[in-house]
């Protein structure tokens, strides 16, 4: 599965993941709603940043907090 992960990032253009193509990025297991209801608990992934006023997060960041939600 990791392997998978880096190949989603390997395959991903930019550094920044915006929150609407999160379900791109990650082939539908995670979507733009359930990342903001995830941020909006305080359980979604830390460092967000917004770019042309949309929320977007770094690509790192995102594949990391897939892993982290895996452990669990």
């Amino acid at each position: 599965m990791i392997k998978d992960l880096e190949q989603l990032s390997d395959n991903w253009p930019s550094p920044f993941v915006s929150r609407n193509l999160i379900d791109q990025f990650t082939n539908g297991k995670y979507k733009p709603r359930t990342m903001n209801t995830y941020d909006g608990a305080g359980k979604g992934i830390k460092r967000r940043i917004r770019l042309k006023g949309k929320i977007a997060y770094l690509k790192e960041d995102v594949i990391n907090w897939i892993k982290e939600r895996r452990k669990k």
